[in-house]
Formats: structure tokens, C-alpha cells, sequence
């Protein structure tokens, strides 16, 4: 009988979706605008990596930050089943990103089909190596999360990476999904330099294909580790890193509510805003990177090409993301409001005119920029 899913509680962290495709977009300008091959080869090769550490945080988020991880751990629950829940949400956010990519590189360089063909092969390879080394950064966070004698080589790590900064046990979630991502393109290297190589000439020997297959063996090898790792170190690593956490989050006392929002007619209105303000941060830098965009696109002398635009969507769905956090929150409002004397639709929890005004920027800009060019 297979064992119920555990259950989740809201994330803490921002989404995985957002920062892959913005970065994803501008990569894909960038390797439009190089004519040549061995150009937007090199753009793939120092490119990539970049993009899949874009929203690294918030696949990764799971297995040891998460909200349920620290409440669930005194359940007799296995490792694996912790282990488990976390890797279906970084399935998810890998798959998203790696698209990101790949549809990076076809808005750049199609209609030369064969061109994108071989492009795609050498970031599909970095992200198989992806795919096998970042589940393992959890495993390896876990495993060297815990505290370890004075004289361990662990702890001498521990206290060099630290810095003062932040508990010995945590410095490890420092530094991992960054070295994951490194492990990842120097296992991908071999495999990408030669496909390279087969593009050139066409003709595979033996040497070509040991350098595809040796370092994703070892890459498999270390995926199959993560799990025990992970089960070794969960225990302990789940209570020093939230006591990390909670140590540089400070008193907890929320940012003090904009005077604008305090003059608001509307309670409802006020409440929403104040969460908005204080949940989505940097919300006017979104909306002047979506203005500049927009006035970048409208002036120039030529359309758009597919890059471009994929930049603009980007830069519009960083700005349209708060919507995901009214949403998280509505039923906490409709708690907070069904016992005060207010009409129906206001206790439902629905901010719907808050939500107009997150669509309507990007709405009206990408009907302006419609009839600019059409």
C-alpha cells in the first residue's frame, strides 16, 4: 500500500519560476545577437550554469528549509519519505527551468534548425548533469549540517565558512548549491566539448564516447548517494539550520505600514496592500524594469524578435508573481474578516480590485506595444 503524501504548508521563499525565465530571456538576446557558432557555443557553456542557479534556492527549498520539514521531523516518519516529498517540488522546478533554456536557445537560433539542434544537445548535457548532482547538494547540506568534534575537518570547514556570520552548523547551505552548480559543469565539460568536437567532424571514436559517459557515470554514482547522506544528516541539520534561520530573521517584528496605506477608504484594502508591501519585496524596481523594457521595445527602430519578447513576458510575470501571494493568503483573510461587519464579497479574502491593479500595467503596456507595431 503506497504511504499517503506528507503534507505541505506555504513556502517562505520566493517562487522557482520567476528568476529562471527573466534570466533565461536575457541569455536568449544575448546569444541572438552573436553570429557566430563558436560565439554562441561559448554564451551555452558560461550561460548555462547561470541559468540553473537562477531559482536554485527555491528547488532545493524543500528538503531542508521548508516550513514542514522542522514541524514533521519529532513524526516518526523515514528519511526517504522527507527525502521524497521535497524532490517531486524540485522535479518540478528543474523541468521549468531546464524549458527555460532550452526555449532560450530556440527563440535565438531558429529557423537554422541545425544550429539549435547541437546547441540544445550541449545545455540538454549540462542539465543531465544537473539533474543527478543537485538532489546530492541537499544530501551533502544534510550530512555536513551537523555538529561535528572540534578537531573534525568538518568542523574546521564549518568555522572557516562561517565567518561569524551565521551558526557553524548552517554555513554549509552557504556555500552547496553554488558547488553543486560547479560539480554540474565540470562533469557536463567533457560530454559538451565533445559534442562540439562532433559537430565539427561528424565521426565518433572511442575516446568520444568515454568522455560522454565517464563523468555521468560518476555523476550517477553521487546521485545515488543523496539519499543516505540526506538520512544521515536530516535529524540534525533541520534544527541548526532553523535555528540559523530564525537567529538572522531578527525580532520578527513587521515593517512598519506605509502612510498611503493606512488612508486607504477601504479595510479590506488597507489589509491587502500592507500584505503586499510587505510580502513582495522590491515591487517599485519591478515595475520600472517592466517600464523600461516596454519603452525599450516601443522605440526601437525595428519589431521585437522572439527574445525580446521573451524578456518583456519575463520582466511582466516578476511583476505579476505578488498575485501568487494574495492568493496564499486569502483564506487567512477570510478568517480574519468573516466575523466583522462587512458586505459578503469584502469576507470572501478576494482583494480584487488590488489584483486589477497588478494586472492592468502589464496589460495596457502590452496593448500599447500591439498596436505600436502591428
Amino acid at each position: 500500500m503506497r504511504a499517503p503524501p506528507l503534507p505541505r504548508w506555504p513556502a517562505t521563499w520566493p517562487s522557482a519560476w520567476v528568476a529562471p525565465l527573466v534570466l533565461a530571456a536575457a541569455w536568449s538576446i544575448a546569444l541572438a545577437n552573436e553570429p557566430e557558432l563558436a560565439g554562441q557555443r561559448g554564451l551555452v557553456f558560461a550561460g548555462g550554469p547561470f541559468v540553473l542557479l537562477a531559482g536554485l534556492h527555491a528547488r532545493l527549498g524543500g528538503y531542508l528549509h521548508a516550513p514542514e520539514r522542522e514541524r514533521l521531523l519529532p513524526l516518526p516518519i523515514e528519511p526517504a519519505r522527507h527525502f521524497q516529498a521535497a524532490h517531486r517540488a524540485h522535479r518540478r522546478g528543474l523541468a521549468l527551468t531546464i524549458a527555460a533554456g532550452a526555449g532560450a536557445i530556440a527563440a535565438a537560433t531558429l529557423p537554422d534548425a541545425l544550429r539549435c539542434g547541437w546547441l540544445l544537445a550541449e545545455f540538454l548535457w549540462l542539465a543531465l548533469a544537473a539533474i543527478l548532482i543537485e538532489p546530492a547538494v541537499a544530501g551533502v547540506a544534510a550530512y555536513a549540517g551537523r555538529r561535528f568534534p572540534a578537531n573534525h575537518w568538518i568542523a574546521e570547514a564549518q568555522r572557516f565558512g562561517a565567518g561569524g556570520w551565521t551558526n557553524e552548523e548552517a554555513a554549509v547551505h552557504l556555500y552547496a548549491p553554488a558547488l553543486g552548480i560547479g560539480l554540474a559543469t565540470l562533469v557536463a565539460m567533457p560530454g559538451q566539448l565533445t559534442l562540439a568536437r562532433l559537430a565539427e567532424r561528424g565521426a565518433a571514436t572511442s575516446q568520444h564516447w568515454t568522455l560522454l559517459a565517464a563523468p555521468m557515470l560518476a555523476a550517477l554514482a553521487v546521485r545515488l548517494a543523496a539519499g543516505r547522506l540526506y538520512a544521515a544528516g536530516l535529524w540534525e541539520a533541520v534544527p541548526w539550520l532553523a535555528e540559523a534561520t530564525r537567529r538572522l530573521a531578527g525580532t520578527g517584528a513587521p515593517a512598519p505600514r506605509p502612510a498611503f496605506a493606512a488612508r486607504l477608504p477601504n479595510p479590506t484594502l488597507q489589509l491587502g496592500v500592507t500584505q503586499l508591501l510587505r510580502l513582495c519585496p522590491l515591487l517599485r524596481l519591478r515595475l520600472v524594469a517592466l517600464l523600461l523594457a516596454s519603452g525599450w521595445l516601443v522605440f526601437r527602430p525595428v519589431p521585437p524578435d522572439p527574445p525580446r519578447i521573451a524578456l518583456w513576458c519575463a520582466l511582466a510575470a516578476l511583476w505579476l508573481s505578488p498575485l501568487q501571494v494574495l492568493a496564499r493568503e486569502r483564506r487567512r483573510n477570510a478568517a480574519l474578516l468573516a466575523a466583522l461587519p462587512l458586505p459578503a464579497p469584502e469576507r470572501s479574502g478576494r482583494l480584487r480590485g488590488l489584483e486589477g491593479a497588478l494586472l492592468a500595467p502589464p496589460a495596457g503596456l502590452a496593448a500599447f506595444m500591439l498596436v505600436r507595431w502591428l
